[in-house]
């Protein structure tokens, strides 16, 4: 199978956190429906394949942070379009490979199950009126399984093994990706605007929640674009684990690399909250499949040198794939696309070690809770982008103050020797406490946990406390009010 090396993209356009930002804010609490464009989003650049046609910026829900497809049920969210790689033009069509004889055919390397049943990328070429599937179908086949060397290569770096979960056929005696042939009207097919493709998709029966369609597309209007929950929770009910979800390349970008950076959007890369995250929905730690400068501010490191690493996921695998993470990095507490459902897992180093955060198994109450809060948010496992967190649930008890506590409740006793607490803290009725003690049960009261290092406050980041190994069924957090009531998004114990 011949290399597809997927080269660097470079973006010029408003895009990524700073941008969303702004976008944010020059929306403010509009509303969305109805409106023919947003003028808002940046300028079209057809020629690299910028469109923002049919996207929208969206200040809460699902999609918060990121753009929304209008016109797309059920709600779908996506990072926006990609620029082209090096080497690559939306406007310049790839050329085929050539058939393989059958006694030199490729196949994948791994393969599960009858091929069709449960979790599975399913690989479609999208067409209008013209057809070229006899003459591009190896060339999909051929790119789907480079996508499955890029995951794979990727696991080892990490001990592990992983493979593409692919909907397969048996050709030749090989087990190869099966590749739909799906033909579509031909203003939906070239539509400055991803939702007639994807509505037009969706028609044609491709509508499965156990599926993320990889759409090669005979088109020339994007590079690539692809769906992206932003869903950090370390859980297989994360949006990322679901379908359908879809994956775009147009026909100048129809590389390996691209393919695999969509499809890894799909799979849950890369979450804003990831040490090097760029904002958008990718990284900035060089070399990696899914990392470029995605916006005016954001600044690139080069900490993996190997330029070959370029098609590779996750420059030291500490952002969003890793096979085995280390307990309490942050790949052990937050969404791991190595992890995800859709992908066949190996053995050596295939299984992540359990999550050291023993709050998601406990039970959450509180002294108080405001009405239109929860207390379960506080063990949900969802990261808080920030203090005054507006999207994910939060506790708060405005607008009680003086002394109030939230509780983690075991069945069982557990071994705990640090804590980490996010303050919920809106800059107006909620505030951070004055000050704050963890309590552990000691079968007859709470009392203040040996040796802790001490209880800071500070804003848009977890505080950290260690203290002396305490076994116990309960951990207290005890809070006093200082300028306002208190509150919390979340509680790791550890």
């Amino acid at each position: 199978m011949p290399d597809h090396p997927h080269r660097r993209r470079r973006r010029t356009l408003l895009a990524g956190a700073f941008a969303i930002t702004v976008l944010i804010g020059l929306l403010g609490g509009s509303a969305f429906a109805g409106e023919a464009a947003d003028p808002a989003l940046p300028a079209n650049d057809a020629a690299r394949g910028m469109i923002y046609n049919g996207l929208r910026v969206d200040r809460t829900g699902p999609c918060a942070g990121m753009f929304q497809v209008k016109g797309v049920t059920p709600v779908m969210c996506t990072h926006g379009p990609d620029t082209p790689p090096v080497g690559l033009s939306v406007k310049r069509r790839i050329q085929p490979l050539a058939a393989a004889p059958a006694a030199a055919a490729s196949a994948l390397a791994v393969c599960e199950g009858d091929g069709t049943s449960g979790r599975r990328v399913e690989v479609l070429y999208i067409h209008g009126s013209t057809s070229r599937y006899q003459q591009y179908l190896e060339t999909f086949r051929s790119l789907a399984e480079g996508v499955d060397v890029i995951f794979n290569e990727s696991a080892r770096e990490t001990g592990g093994e992983r493979h593409v979960r692919y909907v397969t056929e048996t050709v030749n005696g090989a087990c190869r990706p099966v590749v739909r042939d799906v033909q579509i009207a031909d203003s939906a097919l070239n539509a400055n605007d991803w939702a007639p493709l994807l509505n037009a998709v969706k028609a044609a029966g491709y509508t499965r929640t156990d599926r993320k369609y990889l759409q090669f597309v005979d088109a020339n209007v994007y590079c690539g674009i692809g769906g992206f929950a932003g869903d950090t929770r370390k859980t297989d009910a994360n949006r990322s684990n679901s379908g359908p979800e879809y994956a775009r390349a147009d026909n100048g970008c129809w590389s390996a690399g691209v393919a695999a950076h969509e499809l890894g959007h799909t799979l849950g890369a890369v979450n804003n909250n990831a040490p090097n995250a760029s904002g958008a929905a990718h990284c900035v730690d060089e070399w990696d499949v899914m990392c470029y400068k995605d916006g005016p501010n954001v600044v690139i490191q080069t900490k993996c040198t190997d330029r070959a690493h370029d098609n590779r996921l996750d420059c030291n695998h500490d952002d969003y794939y890793h096979t085995n993470p280390a307990a309490g990095s942050y790949l052990a507490n937050n969404f791991n696309v190595a992890d995800n459902l859709f992908l066949i897992k190996g053995p050596g180093g295939g299984n992540p070690q359990p999550n050291p955060n023993k709050a998601l198994a406990a039970a959450a109450s509180a002294s108080y809770t405001s009405s239109w809060e929860s207390v379960a948010a506080i063990n949900d496992g969802a990261e808080p982008a920030q203090s005054n967190d507006t999207v994910n649930p939060r506790w708060g008890t405005w607008p009680n103050t003086g002394e109030q506590w939230a509780l983690l409740t075991w069945s069982a006793a557990q071994t705990l020797t640090s804590a980490e607490v996010y303050f919920f803290d809106d800059n107006g009725g909620v505030r951070v406490p004055a000050s704050w003690k963890l309590q552990s049960w000691n079968g007859s009261a709470y009392v203040d946990v040996a040796g802790a290092s001490g209880y800071p406050v500070a804003l848009n980041q977890y505080n950290r406390v260690t203290f002396t190994s305490v076994s116990t069924t309960r951990l207290r957090v005890l809070l006093q009010s200082g300028a306002g009531s208190v509150g919390l998004l979340e509680v790791k114990a550890l």
